[in-house]
């Protein structure tokens, strides 16, 4: 019987959503041969049922990884990775998010095979310094550690370049940013929650509020936004800001509301549930990805591409040829001045969304395919 760690300790966001794909896929489809132990946060819920067992970590690591520094908190999360390697002896290990383990696999090397989900598609950057220390700690990764497999979300492009740039040292195997299936609460109205005429366009920042999504350019956009656009438009952030962000966005806003009375904003820095988070794509009329990082994939586009709404995203990166190829909505450079020109032609006219690609983005994005795309890649790996 081969055994599989699957690792996840963190909490929040996708990964969650993850771990229940691989495991519904295993439940419903157990492969061959194989056993898995989901290393999980002390909240998440996975049945215990063969050919699956977990190992949730203790609510006081789990207090830890939240209150740790990056650098902490790596060193916490690499020390839990070789506790739970050395007691369950696997034969290969599935990370689900390496970021935060790359740099410690590349120096120290792993205990056992592993494969991993690579989210900074480092191919998709400008050929600078960043884009040259990302290839070499992913050349050193590949060197010192048994990497059997990396999956890129999206990463058709990306995984072409490193199986060029790195040959057979390990394959790279693009997988589908997975499209919930979720179902829009009902009885909900965006409009009457938050008083939106119909003449107006609603306008939304969902996910974690950060500078890397774009959080400070949008503030910046809506002190330029001309006052004619400004009354035909209304805006929601709805989502918590990123550690160490919250005091400099709040300032942020309180500029901007000193600044400009005009400007409808709503804040909700709060969790709401998958069912309001439906409604809330599938009611807005446009949806805002002024990210200043468009190497990374986005459950948000997904999510924006089943809502059909339109979304005015940047024009680089791994992002912007997604948008385009798609039919997906406008991009453009990801500066004040321009991503309020796009808002003030939302105004007038909603960005285009070409309804056969969308639809066809949506179905190769399937939370079935990315599980099995995975599972047969780890199964099968000799």
């Amino acid at each position: 019987m081969k055994t599989i760690l699957i690792f996840e300790p963190l909490s929040g966001g996708h990964r969650a959503g993850y771990i229940h794909w691989l495991a519904d896929s295993i439940t419903d489809n157990p492969p061959a041969g194989c056993h898995f132990v989901f290393v999980t946060d002390p909240g998440v819920d996975i049945p215990a049922a063969a050919p699956l067992s977990y190992h949730k970590i203790s609510p006081e690591l789990a207090g830890q990884f939240k209150s740790a520094g990056p650098s902490k908190l790596r060193g916490l999360l690499r020390n839990l990775f070789d506790e739970c390697v050395a007691q369950y002896s696997p034969d290969h290990a599935l990370i689900l998010e390496l970021t935060r383990l790359e740099l410690s696999f590349a120096l120290r090397g792993a205990p056992c095979p592993v494969s991993a989900i690579l989210f900074v598609q480092y191919p998709e950057l400008a050929r600078g310094l960043k884009f040259f220390f990302k290839d070499w700690k992913t050349a050193l990764l590949l060197r010192r550690a048994p990497v059997k497999n990396l999956f890129l979300l999206n990463g058709e492009e990306s995984c072409r370049y490193l199986a060029g740039r790195f040959g057979s040292r390990s394959r790279f195997i693009p997988v589908p940013d997975p499209v919930p299936e979720i179902t829009a609460e009902a009885d909900y109205s965006l409009r009457r929650e938050y008083r939106i005429s119909d003449g107006q366009t609603a306008f939304l920042f969902f996910g974690a509020v950060s500078p890397r999504k774009g959080a400070d350019v949008l503030i910046e956009v809506l002190h330029l936004l001309p006052a004619e656009a400004a009354a035909k438009s209304v805006f929601l952030f709805c989502g918590e800001p990123e550690r160490g962000y919250q005091q400099a966005f709040d300032q942020a806003v309180a500029r901007l509301r000193a600044a400009r009375s005009d400007i409808t904003l709503n804040i909700e820095d709060r969790f709401v549930s998958d069912q309001r988070m439906m409604a809330l794509f599938e009611q807005s009329d446009v949806v805002l990805m002024p990210y200043t990082r468009p190497e990374y994939s986005s459950g948000i586009l997904a999510l924006a591409a089943k809502a059909r709404t339109p979304v005015i995203g940047p024009d680089s990166g791994l992002l912007g040829r997604l948008i385009r190829q798609n039919g997906l909505g406008a991009v453009c450079s990801v500066q004040p001045e321009t991503v309020a020109e796009n808002i003030v032609s939302a105004t007038q006219n909603l960005p285009a969304v070409d309804e056969t690609r969308r639809g066809a983005f949506v179905q190769k994005s399937r939370p079935e395919l990315f599980a099995r795309i995975i599972l047969d890649a780890v199964c099968n790996e000799r």
